[in-house]
């Protein structure tokens, strides 16, 4: 995730999560800083969101957002460590509270 610099005597506008948005807060309950912020471009019947391997986030997240509807069948898994290894956390469709772990590697699991 990259910061945009906002100009002299500017704040920058927090940044937000949309609803097609998967996203991961600082806070519990969808609060705090956006983390981590990915457009799954949710269609009526399919979804793009790429594996990430090796996330360096600026802190550990205490709740997400997963725009992915149960119905697809899908799981989001969370690692703490890079390239999908270490403690798991598993998450479903909709707003989630996490145990506040780091999360280093990301993908979906369907089926």
């Amino acid at each position: 995730m990259s910061a945009a610099l906002a100009p002299a005597g500017h704040a920058a506008a927090p940044e937000r999560c949309g609803k097609g948005d998967f996203c991961l807060f600082s806070g519990p309950h969808q609060s705090g800083d956006v983390l981590y912020k990915l457009d799954a471009k949710v269609r009526r019947t399919t979804f793009t969101f790429p594996d990430v391997d090796a996330l360096a986030l600026s802190g550990n997240p205490r709740s997400a957002h997963n725009p992915i509807p149960d119905s697809f069948g899908c799981i989001v898994r969370l690692n703490d460590r890079a390239h999908f290894a270490g403690e798991e956390q598993e998450i479903g469709g909709g707003d989630a509270e996490l145990s506040g772990a780091p999360v280093a590697a990301i993908t979906v699991d369907c089926g």
